[in-house]
């Protein structure tokens, strides 16, 4: 007899790449019917592997007496949200990324059925679930805070830009705007992204004071398997109502989202250039808000030029604070608040500009000028503390042979070679380091002039001139430690560093009254970058770092000083004043001048191979039918910035559209080969 059971065909998504020309689901016959995003092993070809069920339909009588495969086993039932289901198809879509390398981001590494320990974040003694701080808001902020829990009473937009500078109080603004939505609905959730993982110690402080330890997750790329799959859980039964995280934040399971926070939302860390899929978390985030209908808020002292622009077109809702100036505040509502701890700020900080041609004439070759030494010198002598900004690791920019003056590269990559304390040239493309003693390509010498500066230099210098100095580094070298950040966090926030040299992960989200000067070593170097963003990260770094001082609490005015070669250029006048409008308004006229973002949308095609020919063939390739199609413009072939990383040679194509990605252009996307790379919306065109 028959088997008379039931079965069902199951349309799973394989958990690994699939050509985008190709079905990103396969049908799989079970004996009975599972709901979408049900966890299960499969056969694909000739191995087992994991699979999400998009859909479950009744079997029919099949012709030609097609077969299909059956399924290993359920691994957990209903594993991943109809909602976590719809945004991944959403980013496979709209960044041109397998359905399976998506849906995998949204799949945790489940840890095994046996009791583990999960490593937990200790939040400050005594203020973990207690609210230590009665914050008197000022009428802007408690504007603002209306306006995002009322969102759904009159306002027609649901997507706001907080935008003010540092220290106008935007994290009290997030905080009170949560519990102010926690009173109407209990069982909400809440979402802050930040860009770096290095602010997350501090924000695990704040909200901590506000909230239970138990309700509050941290998700960064450096906590373990365990407590990321511990989290994750949290999340998706609701236990956890605060969810702190990087741009991976944006794949967990949130079962009601009362409000998503982007803080620092300029920041490029928050888009994912390196790997598929090369998703922007900003734009995930707002589909995300879209899908669970709910405010979302970006904020930032220095908005990105496509958020203001959206903002003044009332694409996004602008919410604009002033400068925290509580004196006067304070002084009105004395008798109201004499019991209530409110904000103490002081006048801005002063900024100086100090030219590096006239310390040079003067003899000294220090990278360190008079100026910033004296005031570093004060600090010290004063108890305070002081962050010096380079936007360099290692020892140096580059090393040239001092027989011939040949650059040192890394034979694999197109890249000069970075020094660095180890006395060892390394590549930060790859994982190339020389001898000891390397020796030049050209000439075999072995004596090397080092050009430029970096973190560790800085460093070696500062130790040298305060040998009494507490001196701490963080950069990307330093920072792979996964405990290294919050223990630098703690100690320079308990004044057991006196000075803390980095990179731009410390020029943003640190509140530390204080810290009373930043020095910014080398403003010229992030002003050389040949690209169409160069202008905006520069405004950017230097007004952000420029916001470490003069906190709320600081109990002497801050002081700035910015080191360049080229005092009179028009950018470094305008950050130096903090002028984003007017350098808003010079910035978005090139814009649309060049037809950039936001006037127009960029796809960044790269092709890498180890052959330049065929490199070159094959770009040739697929631009013949690009010049072709309308509604798009394409740049001819040519060679990425650096031309060569890991021993494969970059080649390139730009491409620029309006709103959508049109069909044809599309169908070509879809269907490039091994080996190509699009990049949506790319945060650089190098």
């Amino acid at each position: 007899m028959g088997d008379k059971k039931p079965k069902f065909i199951l349309d799973i998504v394989p958990l690994t790449k699939i050509p985008l020309t190709r079905n990103q689901s396969f049908c799989y016959i079970s004996g009975e019917e599972l709901p979408a995003g049900t966890l299960v092993s499969v056969p694909l070809f000739r191995r087992n592997v994991e699979g999400i069920v998009l859909k479950s339909r009744s079997d029919f009588k099949r012709f030609g007496n097609i077969e299909l495969k059956k399924i290993n086993k359920i691994l957990e039932r209903e594993f991943l949200t109809p909602n976590q289901l719809e945004l991944a198809q959403f980013i496979s879509d709209y960044y041109i990324s397998p359905l399976g390398v998506v849906i995998k981001n949204f799949v945790p590494r489940r840890t095994k059925a046996r009791s583990i320990k999960h490593e937990t974040y200790n939040l400050p003694t005594g203020q973990a679930g207690i609210k230590q701080k009665n914050i008197t808001l000022t009428k802007e902020q408690l504007a603002a805070v209306e306006k995002i829990i009322n969102w759904k009473l009159g306002f027609r937009n649901w997507k706001f830009l907080l935008y003010g500078p540092s220290s106008s109080g935007k994290t009290e603004i997030y905080i009170h705007s949560i519990l102010e939505l926690l009173k109407k609905d209990k069982i909400l959730q809440f979402l802050i992204l930040l860009p770096e993982k290095t602010l997350t110690p501090q924000a695990m402080e704040r909200y901590g004071e506000h909230f239970k330890p138990e309700e509050v997750v941290i998700l960064s790329s450096n906590i373990s398997k365990g407590q990321y799959y511990s989290s994750w859980q949290k999340i998706k039964s609701g236990e956890a109502k605060i969810i702190i995280g990087t741009r991976m934040a944006v794949f967990v399971p949130f079962r009601k989202l009362g409000l998503i926070i982007v803080d620092e939302e300029q920041d490029i860390s928050y888009k994912q250039w390196d790997m598929n899929p090369r998703y922007d978390a900003r734009t995930v985030a707002e589909k995300i808000a879209e899908i669970h209908n709910c405010p979302i808020v970006f904020g930032s002292a220095t908005p990105s030029v496509e958020s203001y622009y959206r903002a003044i077109n009332k694409d996004l809702q602008l919410v604009e604070l002033p400068v925290l100036n509580l004196k006067e505040e304070r002084r009105k509502k004395k008798e109201e608040n004499n019991k209530k701890l409110t904000f103490c700020f002081l006048v801005p900080a002063s900024f100086c500009v100090v030219d590096m041609r006239l310390e040079r004439l003067n003899k000294n070759q220090s990278c360190i000028s008079k100026k910033l030494k004296s005031e570093i010198a004060y600090a010290l002598k004063n108890k305070l503390q002081t962050i010096l900004f380079i936007n360099r690791q290692g020892m140096s920019n580059f090393s040239v042979c001092d027989s011939c003056k040949t650059v040192l590269k890394c034979p694999k990559c197109d890249r000069a070679l970075v020094y660095d304390n180890s006395g060892k040239y390394r590549c930060i493309h790859c994982s190339h380091k020389t001898s000891i003693i390397p020796s030049c390509l050209k000439c075999k010498g072995i004596i090397f002039k080092n050009v430029g500066l970096g973190t560790q230099k800085v460093e070696r210098e500062i130790s040298s001139l305060f040998s009494g100095a507490r001196v701490a580094r963080i950069d990307s070298q330093t920072i792979k430690s996964s405990k290294y950040q919050e223990e630098i966090y703690k100690k320079f926030s308990q004044g057991k560093i006196d000075i803390l040299i980095g990179t731009q992960m410390i020029s943003k989200g640190w509140d530390l009254p204080n810290v009373a000067l930043v020095g910014i070593i080398d403003a010229d170097n992030m002003l050389t970058i040949p690209d169409f963003s160069g202008s905006v990260r520069f405004f950017q770094n230097i007004v952000q770092i420029s916001g470490r001082v003069s906190r709320p609490g600081a109990k002497f005015p801050g002081g700035v000083v910015l080191q360049t070669y080229q005092p009179e250029n028009r950018l470094i006048k305008l950050a130096s004043e903090r002028n984003w409008e007017k350098f808003f308004e010079f910035e978005i006229a090139e814009r649309k001048a060049l037809n950039l973002p936001p006037f127009a949308k960029i796809i960044k095609l790269v092709f890498q191979d180890y052959s330049f020919k065929r490199a070159e063939a094959e770009t040739n390739r697929i631009y013949k039918p690009l010049r072709n199609l309308k509604n798009i413009s394409s740049s001819e072939p040519q060679d990425a910035y650096v031309s060569k990383i890991r021993g494969r040679f970059r080649k390139q194509i730009i491409i620029k559209y309006k709103k959508e990605i049109p069909p044809q252009l599309r169908k070509i996307l879809n269907g490039l080969g091994q080996g190509w790379i699009a990049d949506v919306e790319p945060i650089s065109i190098l």
